[in-house]
């Protein structure tokens, strides 16, 4: 890949790929903004700016055009998008004297409203439907979730880590930190559940009832090896393998056979290769669309939106939401979707006439789904789904810290029904199999590269969790994504990316490799193998290119797992210092908050072409509602940039 740069300036115009193909970048001659972006089939997405410099107006690749208006202080006050066939959603924003978000009255008239204590906490949103409410200590930090029809209740120890999680079944689960941070024990009602033992950050050990798990990594701290043992007996094994470009090239799973993947110079999934399963190619266009090889007829596309693959049709709303699938002979099996004025999933109906209805809370995570007038009801911490609960059934999720990992289910409810469940997991967080506490193999499944299971060897206990963040859903074949649907049988999501450019610029993209990357949002894609740490995004001018319509959120850093020292070293890791390398100097400096000047710490290191420096806010600060934290940024010659999760450049710990 090759990259040009306007004339005397440091910015982007020409990104020359390494198949040829090229993404163009413009911008204005006055204040130097983004103004267009050519993709690689010669279409065009385009940005309007306020004299203040803030965007006006964005017209996507499909044509489709989004306004913003904004009040004094720069917060959006209003967004206006327009359909293609002329209608209107509009959304408007109202805050306090702050800043902050009190009510927001979305296009069917309906509102939600949000309210805060002295401190900035958010204490509660309601919408009429959906109530959550929130409390916390005199440390601001949260100890009581209420969600509909039940709670979450935290406790933390000595060093601020969470320590104790009531679940809403009243399962309790205590989560024993080892010293330095890491996880060493995770207790279910006071029994133990796992076990785990880290070295240079990483875990190598973990005993899950019966079986215990080695884990092996080479010198770029991916993983070579996991091994399962039963009383000193190998159960099973899977080793990685991977190219010079980190692209996972071979997978040797004693189970479940050797499987082999091949990529294109753009490093994007070319080939698939099962030693028990069907063979998989796959091809992109220009501008990244996957399209399926190995299939009869021809992929159309137009504006990134899939029009056509074979005998399968789409057609889309005035949003380019996808409303319609229609197959079969005459096009006469149609599927059709239906969707809110937040572009949300509300109903499907099926050929055969089945329907499914879907309902959100105020922060668009899914709450319940009706199907077959069954009705499914889901609890949520932060963005993971924690607990379900429809007619006699109910379970639990755990997961790895800080991540979206799975690593327990919990069938039953209360502590006297509970079944514990462990998850064993392939290098990207994918759940593989279920195990028991006796080591017995519950659930094990089978998948094509793009996270569609071909066939399952063991289903005793059902297993809806797939992907990082995805949710099966048996009725429509498609899997929850937090934000949106994904089609795992084309690999792609039913609607465009809610985060436009900062999600990449083709919004209907899951990842060009899906061997690596993952999107537990579905917002933008993160590396899997390394947790969803973020990269270094130097060469995408349209990443910087949002408007941040600055919702209130669920409280940040609520679910983290960090002391100051995990989150240290997590900062650490996130900038590619080496753990036992020491700070080339250390300094303070003062940052504005509301009006007030602030204390931080600055740790610098130097590495072999860069300058990384961590910054330290201990104390945490009311702008944007942060709870303590550490910010990554990575010098390189005169540019200096966050380095940040997805787009939150914080690294939270517990005071």
């Amino acid at each position: 890949t090759r990259y040009e740069y306007a004339d005397g300036l440091h910015l982007i115009s020409r990104r020359v790929n390494a198949d040829g193909s090229q993404v163009k970048y413009r911008y204005d001659n006055v204040r130097l903004l983004l103004t267009e972006i050519e993709n690689e089939v010669g279409e065009t997405y385009r940005l309007d700016y306020h004299a203040n410099g803030l965007i006006q107006q964005e017209t996507g690749f499909d044509g489709q055009r989004t306004a913003y208006v904004y009040d004094l202080n720069g917060n959006l006050q209003e967004k206006t998008e327009h359909g293609d066939d002329g209608s209107q959603l509009v959304t408007r924003y109202e805050r306090d004297p702050a800043g902050r978000l009190v009510r927001k009255t979305l296009p069917d008239g309906k509102s939600v409203s949000y309210a805060y204590d002295r401190q900035g906490n958010l204490l509660s949103v309601e919408d009429g439907h959906w109530a959550l409410a929130y409390e916390y200590d005199a440390q601001n930090r949260l100890t009581t979730e209420h969600q509909g029809w039940g709670t979450l209740r935290y406790g933390y120890d000595a060093c601020g880590q969470l320590q104790k999680l009531r679940l809403p079944d009243n399962n309790r689960v205590t989560f024993n930190h080892a010293k330095g941070g890491h996880l060493a024990t995770v207790e279910l009602n006071g029994k133990t559940l796992t076990s785990h033992l880290y070295k240079s950050g990483q875990e190598h050990q973990r005993q899950q009832g019966q079986l215990l798990s080695h884990y092996h990594y080479d010198d770029q701290q991916r993983l070579h090896a996991h091994a399962v043992t039963q009383q000193d007996h190998y159960l099973f094994q899977r080793q990685y393998d991977y190219d010079k470009s980190g692209n996972l090239t071979r997978l040797l799973d004693t189970r479940k056979g050797e499987h082999h993947y091949h990529y294109d110079p753009l490093n994007r999934l070319t080939r698939a290769n099962h030693s028990q399963d069907v063979q998989e190619r796959f091809g992109h266009d220009p501008a990244g669309n996957l399209l399926m090889h190995d299939r009869p007829g021809p992929d159309i596309v137009a504006g990134n939106r899939l029009m056509s693959q074979g005998d399968n049709h789409y057609d889309y709303d005035a949003f380019g939401n996808l409303i319609r699938e229609r197959r079969g002979k005459g096009h006469a099996l149609v599927t059709e979707y239906r969707y809110d004025c937040q572009h949300r999933l509300i109903g499907i109906t099926k050929p055969n006439g089945q329907t499914a209805s879907y309902r959100y809370d105020p922060f668009g995570r899914r709450i319940s789904k009706a199907v077959d007038g069954i009705t499914t009801e889901f609890f949520w911490q932060g963005d993971k789904l924690i607990a379900e609960h429809h007619k006699d059934q109910h379970r639990s999720y755990l997961y790895e810290p800080d991540s979206f990992r799975p690593l327990a289910l919990l069938e039953g409810f209360g502590p006297k029904a509970v079944k514990p469940y462990h998850y064993q997991l392939d290098h990207l967080g994918t759940p593989q199999e279920l195990t028991d506490p006796n080591g017995e193999i519950v659930w094990s499944a089978h998948y094509r590269a793009y996270g569609e299971i071909s066939r399952l060897d063991a289903g005793k206990v059902d297993n809806p969790l797939r992907f990082q963040g995805q949710y099966f859903d048996q009725e429509s074949g498609l899997h929850y994504n937090r934000h949106r649907y994904y089609n795992p049988d084309i690999g792609r999501y039913l609607t465009p990316d809610p985060v436009k450019l900062a999600g990449g610029i083709n919004a209907y993209q899951y990842a060009a490799n899906p061997t690596g990357w993952v999107d537990p949002l579905g917002l933008s894609r993160c590396p899997g193998g390394d947790g969803c740490k973020p990269t270094h995004r130097t060469d995408d001018p349209a990443a910087k290119a949002r408007v941040k319509e600055d919702d209130a959120q669920t409280p940040k850093g609520a679910d983290t797992e960090f002391s100051r020292n995990g989150a240290f070293r997590r900062a650490k890791a996130i900038g590619g210092v080496p753990m036992n390398q020491q700070p080339q100097s250390v300094f303070r400096e003062t940052i504005t908050d509301q009006d007030r000047y602030i204390q931080g710490r600055v740790y610098k290191f130097e590495l072999r072409g860069r300058v990384v420096e961590i910054r330290e806010h201990s104390l945490g600060h009311e702008k944007g509602n942060h709870a303590p934290h550490f910010n990554t940024e990575i010098n390189i010659g005169d540019i200096k940039k966050p380095l940040t999760i997805g787009d939150d450049p914080h690294t939270y710990f517990k005071r």
